[in-house]
């Protein structure tokens, strides 16, 4: 199917100018009232092309869209609409047209000095079969772009129009005092007829108070083409407004498939915008099934009094966000060791120029995330679009920083053990929380659920457990055609109610329940499980004033904690041993990998104090090797043995022997940990007492340092740009902290008694195989 073919189908969204042309007698009885006020909705919409692997994104738009009575055109037939969109983003790559309302300059200029001024929707409000009539208010400007461009400018651009053509307002035609029922039918036009077909009934699935919400299902084989169509939608039975709606159509023929979807949702609702924008596809069976070694996992430690700092930092981070549109602020809560998760709100966020003074730009929060860690960083999110036309690049061309409020709940943690048995035998409940174990049809597999909500938490620890672990893709509402991303719509839309309703209230209260599904094969089966239960104390929240800044200014600030962690991944069953033998310099000795090289790995500050030297060697070109040193930067050095050149490593049936002599005997003096409510941060005094910090050059700090994480792990020090070679005092933190890409929890200096020690070594090099 040709790209440009997909596009006639892109109208689809117009579905709307029918949706509600009929079955109003479903809309409680009487005359209704027009609605003076304005109702601001956000409309999304995507097309996807899929060719056997290959996936592509073809349309994909967003706006937020004004509706109010138009009393100027409204008649007694009906009620006409004033379409004004405040927000706009439009990507068409085939077309290679951009329209974004607060940049519309370049290609789309043209196209947004006509949408910006918005669309008329008109209609008969008791016909059960007509359909509204958009029109463009700069309509004779619209007509003239079509005509300028040629036939394929329709085609191109209907997905565009489509935005402004739906009318969320069911009309009055033929009511009647019937009230609606679970189970009944209703038929919005002939839009969804196929061929002669008659048009797709949505089911009535819910009636929840004013809201009815209804179901459209729909499948057919036309041609080798096989049709799809899933939506539900909700409306207000007593105001006749459409409160949400998410339709997907899908024509898939071989190995290929078209997939357009739409979503229409109030402004206020959070997340559903971005995930469709970003979608690129993925289905539930592009998931993961495998199962895989069970890692040991660094766990989260108890805190019963809710103590851990999660507030200090004074500065986050202000960024572009996906696609480079949008702003995203982020802020580095702290570190700490497993799971974390917990809620945060942003309020009173201020756009602040060079001047110090407030940017008056309306902004739309579409999206936000709570406290949660990521390989040790603990951060939490929100991202805003600016509202407005051409006007709001000029204001955002002055953003220096972004004040906000930010409003931390801590979180009590305990673990405890619970038996393996008793899971078994019935679920594991915390709070609104629960844990659910389940033995399947394969011996030594289960299968473990756990559904987090409300302020209750619970995390499982694997560590320890004999056996793999794997995934399983959380089971959708809707049909099992729908990609990962629909079905999370669908879950976002319509199965998360309370959440949303706790949040539009100003409630503190988590986003909403999620849920995780493990697979477990195991090898024996355990005695018991350890679990992680988490309670957010909603009565202790705390408030702090922020300042959002660049990246590159919140790095250069030392004091900040880190946006990335220091290298991670699952530990070694022994990597407590190789952390403790960093400690210990009781022989250094050579190394060989393949049996034909040689080397001596050292920490670097080792590598000022011991040298190799070679009593019985050999010669290679007539000159006879050496030892070279390579530093690899990050506190670790090597001597490697070479030729005086540097371009032979590698020799064939040779022996060498030797010494390796130190100044004197090499030893770790403990300077302590990382700061208690700064953990990133090492108090340097002890150290710092022996130095200038004047004089003495920052390498010293890899050379003499040797700081570590919980797990054994080096950490490296955070220093400013162009910091090498200068003074030890540029790199420091209130002229005593050493900033690190990690929680310390050790740290030590290295000192040199004044006996000197020699270690010998000797080595046969393997002859040529």
């Amino acid at each position: 199917m040709a790209f440009s073919q997909n596009r006639i189908v892109c109208t689809a969204l117009m579905l709307c100018l029918s949706l509600f042309a009929s079955q109003s007698n479903y809309c409680e009885a009487n005359s209704r009232e027009t609605d003076a006020r304005p109702h601001e909705y956000q409309v999304t919409m995507s097309t996807l092309y899929v060719h056997g692997d290959s996936k592509q994104v073809g349309v994909r738009a967003r706006a937020l869209l004004k509706y109010q009575a138009d009393s100027t055109t409204s008649s007694g037939s009906g009620v006409s609409l004033s379409v004004i969109p405040t927000m706009l983003q439009y990507q068409d790559p085939a077309y290679r047209l951009n329209i974004n309302s607060f940049d519309d300059a370049g290609r789309g200029a043209a196209l947004a000095k006509i949408v910006r001024q918005g669309v008329l929707l008109s209609g008969d409000d008791k016909a059960a079969t007509s359909q509204s009539q958009a029109r463009f208010k700069a309509q004779n400007s619209w007509d003239a772009y079509l005509a300028k461009q040629g036939k394929e400018a329709v085609r191109a651009l209907a997905p565009l129009k489509s935005l402004f053509t739906l009318n969320p307002l069911i009309p009055l035609a033929q009511w009647q005092a019937k009230a609606p029922s679970v189970g009944d039918t209703l038929k919005f036009g002939n839009l969804f007829q196929i061929a002669a077909s008659e048009s797709a009934p949505w089911q009535i699935t819910a009636i929840e108070g004013q809201w009815v919400t209804a179901t459209l299902e729909q499948s057919s084989v036309q041609q080798g083409i096989e049709n799809r169509r899933y939506g539900q939608l909700r409306f207000n039975r007593h105001s006749g407004w459409l409160d949400r709606i998410l339709l997907v159509e899908q024509q898939e023929k071989g190995d290929r498939r078209q997939t357009r979807r739409w979503l229409l949702a109030p402004k206020s609702t959070l997340y559903v915008s971005d995930m469709l924008w970003q979608d690129e596809g993925d289905s539930i069976d592009d998931l993961e099934h495998d199962l895989y070694e069970i890692p040991t996992l660094p766990m989260t430690p108890d805190d019963p009094d809710a103590s851990l700092p999660m507030m200090e930092p004074d500065q986050g981070i202000m960024s572009a966000g996906w696609g480079g549109d949008d702003i995203e602020l982020r802020y580095i809560h702290g570190l700490v060791a497993g799971d974390f998760a917990t809620s945060v709100e942003y309020q009173n966020i201020q756009l602040i120029d060079w001047r110090d003074r407030e940017i008056e730009l309306p902004l739309w929060r579409h999206s936000v995330r709570g406290a949660s860690a990521l390989e040790g960083v603990v951060s939490s999110g929100v991202n805003l679009l600016p509202l407005g036309w051409g006007e709001s690049r000029t204001k955002l061309e002055e953003l220096y920083q972004i004040r906000a409020e930010v409003s931390f709940t801590p979180v009590r943690t305990y673990t405890e053990q619970v038996s393996w048995q008793a899971l078994l035998k019935q679920s594991y409940r915390f709070g609104e929380a629960t844990l659910t174990l389940s033995a399947l049809n394969k011996p030594g597999r289960y299968r473990l659920v756990v559904t987090n909500r409300g302020v209750n938490s619970l995390s499982p620890d694997f560590n320890g457990l004999n056996g793999k672990l794997g995934f399983e893709a959380p089971v959708g509402q809707g049909p099992k055609w729908l990609t990962s991303t629909e079905q999370q719509l669908l879950d976002e839309l319509f199965f998360r109610e309370q959440a949303s309703r706790e949040k539009a209230s100003g409630e503190q209260a988590s986003r909403e329940q999620t849920s995780h599904v493990y697979i477990l094969q195991l090898a024996q089966v355990p005695t018991s499980l350890s679990i992680l239960h988490g309670e957010q104390l909603i009565d202790r929240v705390r408030t702090k004033a922020i300042t959002f800044v660049t990246q590159s200014d919140y790095e250069a600030n030392l004091a900040n904690p880190p946006l990335t962690p220091a290298s991670r991944g699952s530990l070694d069953g022994d990597a407590s041993a190789k952390a403790k033998d960093r400690w210990q310099f009781t022989e250094l000795s050579v190394v060989s990998r393949t049996g034909n090289d040689l080397y001596i790995p050292m920490p670097t500050a080792l590598a000022e104090v011991c040298r190799p030297q070679i009593d019985k060697g050999f010669n290679e070109a007539g000159k006879s090797v050496q030892w070279r040193l390579i530093d690899n930067g990050r506190g670790q050095s090597a001597y490697v043995l070479a030729s005086q050149d540097g371009s032979r490593r590698y020799f064939y049936d040779k022996s060498i022997q030797g010494s390796i002599v130190c100044q004197g005997r090499p030893q770790w003096q403990s300077i302590g940990q990382g700061d208690k409510r700064r953990p990133w941060l090492v108090d340097l005094t002890p150290w710092l007492s022996n130095l200038d910090k004047h004089k003495a050059e920052v390498s010293r700090l890899y050379r003499s340092l040797l700081i570590t994480d919980a797990e054994g792990r080096p950490l490296s020090p955070r220093l400013p740009k162009d910091g090498e070679g200068q003074g030890l005092e540029k790199a420091l933190v209130e002229g005593r902290f050493l900033s690190v890409d990690g929680a310390a929890s050790s740290a030590a200096y290295l000192a040199i008694g004044d006996e000197s020690i020699s270690f010998p070594y000797q080595f046969k090099l393997k002859p040529l195989p």
